[in-house]
């Protein structure tokens, strides 16, 4: 028995069990928004909903589509079992890592996945992967991608048919999981393309297959449970011409975000450009395709275009995590005991970099997430405008959250007024000017669709734009058609649910922005 061939399997196990133990306390972090519209997406969709016509989002459909599945084996009564889907992604990814055609040895397949599901797990709170969203399929995909094809084809090794038509439906996948990862989609195939070997053009053409298997699969479901004109016009014009403007996005924020800074909000960041530069480098050297490494190297950095050091960058972390470890790996595996050591050196370093880092997206320290505790087996719905809304409408009856707040959703047992479960500053943009009919305009359709209830919680869209800015039409229905809450200060009630000795008024006076009369403050 070789030392490897110990270790290696011995780490694997060690991996396998802190990213369990990391992933069952992922099951009860706080929630966050994002993910909350994930699974209010997939709800709302199990009970009828269209995608992108009854339930409208800006994030690709791939997310909803997992969410509804595992809702359908899981049911929805419990959202922290939604976290599930990354689980399983990411499990699926440590397995195509496990079986990458680059390695050649099964003890070194043992040491790669030890140190992958390690660094994963020690990323899992701190980066957001234990959230169902789309960062985390995006990386998984990516992890699968160059495990199982990209790389073997750089590096000359066998591809076989299975392994590429997975490798080419993750590829197809990517832009369903964010249009914006679709120039890393192409980037990818391009890689393959200008690989001249003989006997690759099958290893292509499965790849193909792969791919539009993947892509039938999805349009066949779209045509049951989607809109896919509603999916170009919500989750690419207004996200392209219009929240685009609202971040930043380009070559100037994608190289700052390359330089190394171990600030505890960029550790997480700085690892893996550290690890994409590595990575990289023992690609170049090791495959003498030096365009394709270059189109691969281009494809990991089109995923950090927003320039983004929280969650948004969770694709490029896996991607550039992976890239390290197989290339790694790869290089070391005729070496045991260095490969071994390097591996531990790795691990360790990544468990203390994600100890001393502040989570994403709650920018909260090691300290403070473990005053604020988990609660992996429950759910806090015991808060009071659950109460003030259910007494208000009834179980089937669809309510407003605005500006954005999915879990007020989750909590109070309620689907979303159809079309709208938020509205932002850029989705107000959009509205001025939709896409070929598809209208979508909160002024024109609130007046027409009453909900019973709307929370309105009047805080400054990041920190800058109140709904005074962007929908005054909102404030003057709810002052001329709703009453306030006197307890639940979020709650604002129709006026027909009330009694009528309870209605005050001078009830227009409680909207925030808004005079006694209920027009606009200057």
């Amino acid at each position: 028995m070789t030392f490897l061939s110990f270790s290696g399997p011995f780490l694997a196990v060690l991996g396998v069990l802190y990213f369990a133990v990391k992933a069952f306390y992922g099951l009860g972090t706080p929630s966050f928004g994002d993910e909350s519209g994930h699974i209010l997406g997939g709800l709302a969709i199990a009970r009828g909903d269209v995608l992108y016509r009854d339930y409208i989002d800006a994030h690709g459909p791939l997310i909803f589509i997992l969410s509804w599945i595992a809702g359908l084996f899981s049911g929805f009564r419990h959202a922290y079992l939604m976290r599930l889907v990354p689980i399983a992604c990411t499990f699926a990814a440590g397995v195509a890592v496990f079986l990458s055609p680059a390695l050649r040895k099964w003890s070194s397949r043992w040491l790669a996945v030890g140190v992958w599901l390690a660094a994963m797990a020690a990323q899992w709170t701190v980066q957001a992967f234990n959230m169902d969203s789309y960062w985390t399929v995006g990386g998984d995909l990516l992890t699968v991608v160059m495990a199982l094809l990209i790389l073997p084809v750089l590096l000359e090794d066998d591809v076989g048919r299975w392994q590429a038509c997975c490798g080419g439906a993750c590829i197809a996948l990517l832009p369903l999981t964010a249009y914006s990862f679709a120039p890393t989609a192409i980037l990818l195939g391009l890689a393959i393309v200008t690989v001249r070997r003989s006997g690759y053009r099958n290893s292509l053409f499965q790849a193909l297959a792969g791919a539009g298997a993947a892509l039938g699969a999805c349009l066949f479901w779209m045509l049951f449970y989607g809109d896919l004109g509603g999916m170009i016009a919500y989750h690419f014009v207004a996200n392209q011409f219009y929240y685009s403007r609202y971040i930043g996005v380009g070559l100037r924020p994608l190289f700052q975000s390359l330089i190394p800074s171990f600030r505890p909000d960029t550790i997480i960041q700085s690892l893996a450009v550290i690890c994409f530069g590595c990575g990289s480098f023992l690609l170049f050297a090791m495959s003498r395709h030096r365009l394709s490494v270059l189109l691969l190297a281009g494809a990991l950095l089109m995923t950090q275009v927003r320039g983004a050091f929280g969650f948004q960058d969770g694709t490029f972390v896996m991607g550039a995590m992976t890239l390290c470890v197989l290339m790694g790996v790869r290089m070391m595996q005729s070496h045991e005991r260095l490969a071994t050591l390097v591996a531990a050196v790795f691990c360790g370093v990544y468990v203390t970099g994600a100890r001393h880092a502040t989570t994403s997206p709650y920018d909260m320290t090691r300290r403070q997430q473990q005053e604020a505790g988990f609660h992996p087996l429950r759910e806090n719905t015991d808060v009071g405008f659950v109460r003030a809304i259910q007494s208000h409408s009834r179980p089937g009856e669809r309510i407003l959250v605005i500006p954005y707040n999915p879990d007020v959703y989750i909590y109070a047992g309620r689907l979303s007024m159809k079309k709208y479960h938020e509205y932002l500053p850029w989705e107000a943009d959009y509205a001025h000017h939709p896409w070929d009919g598809y209208e979508r305009d909160l002024c024109h359709d609130l007046p027409h669709d009453l909900p019973p209830v709307i929370y309105f919680d009047d805080y400054r869209v990041w920190g800058q734009w109140s709904a005074a800015d962007y929908m005054p039409c909102v404030l003057r229905v709810l002052a001329q058609d709703y009453q306030r809450d006197p307890i639940e200060k979020s709650v604002y009630i129709r006026r027909d649910r009330l009694n009528p000795t309870t209605e005050k008024p001078a009830i227009r006076s409680s909207i925030p922005g808004t005079s006694t009369e209920g027009g606009l403050l200057p």
